[in-house]
């Protein structure tokens, strides 16, 4: 029995990985880079979303503390519950893929047991920005990302570390005065490659789960999805010219998105 519950906690840690290659319903983009296949089948109740803690009976290390945070991937349709209940308002239905035909993931903040059922209160990509709510463990599979976007907006800059280390930085060009990219908590939702180079979003586009709350959602397709993207303007980059995407070169935006997974934190700050 000791044997195949050590079997089971090295297969519930284990980070699992997809790369998905299809046409995009919308604007014919292609997917890249979604992770997490699995069964559902979720983390203990108790685990913290974003660990900075030793194990107990650790030695003391004078290396930096490594955050991890949770991320879900639909294995299939389900709701975002106001509430950790089936009886809860419906916040959301979702499915396996999200409109542009994407894997539908969400970064989680915390779980909660109840009666008998893991529940995820999670970060979700919809309007107004920073909308939370509750997701069953039966409707999603769970893997760790040890990766954060930080946004300067003053210095324009986009950085990126993983487990714990300084991985690089990058200029960025930012929102307009009138159109500022919204400052907050988020998440890489989504990685789009369009269809031929050349365009305005350049070589890829990592869609976050911002909004242009600026615009009415009527306003832009999708009702205004911020992302990290690629430009044919590069001579851009470091000035507020954006609609409040954050534009990138394009081969930084390439590694940016190598080096963090779907569902991995974005922190924008002023």
């Amino acid at each position: 029995m000791a044997k195949a519950e050590d079997t089971r906690k090295t297969w519930l840690s284990a980070v699992a990985a997809l790369v998905a290659v299809a046409a995009l319903a919308v604007a014919s983009y292609v997917l890249v880079d979604a992770r997490a296949q699995g069964s559902g089948t979720s983390l203990d109740a108790a685990t913290p979303t974003a660990s900075a803690q030793p194990s107990p009976g650790a030695t003391p290390s004078s290396e930096p503390p490594i955050e991890r945070w949770l991320v879900a991937k639909a294995v299939r349709p389900g709701n975002v519950y106001a509430r950790p209940s089936a009886d809860a308002r419906v916040k959301l239905a979702f499915d396996k893929l999200n409109i542009n035909g994407y894997p539908m993931v969400f970064l989680v903040d915390h779980t909660r047991e109840t009666a008998g059922r893991v529940w995820y209160n999670v970060w979700v990509a919809m309007r107004p920005n920073g909308s939370r709510g509750w997701i069953s463990e039966g409707d999603v599979a769970i893997y760790p990302t040890t990766a954060k976007i930080e946004i300067d907006l003053s210095e324009r800059t986009l950085t990126v570390s993983r487990r714990g280390l300084l991985l690089g930085t990058f200029p960025v060009a930012v929102g307009t005065p009138s159109l500022p990219t919204p400052t907050g908590f988020f998440f890489v939702n989504q990685k789009l490659k369009p269809p031929a180079p050349g365009g305005a979003f350049g070589a890829l586009a990592l869609g976050i789960s911002a909004f242009q709350m600026k615009l009415p959602a009527s306003a832009w397709a999708q009702g205004g999805p911020v992302a990290i993207h690629g430009t044919n303007q590069p001579e851009l980059i470091g000035q507020a010219v954006s609609h409040g995407c954050v534009r990138m070169r394009d081969k930084d935006v390439l590694k940016v998105s190598d080096w963090v997974p779907t569902g991995s934190p974005v922190i924008i700050r002023r």
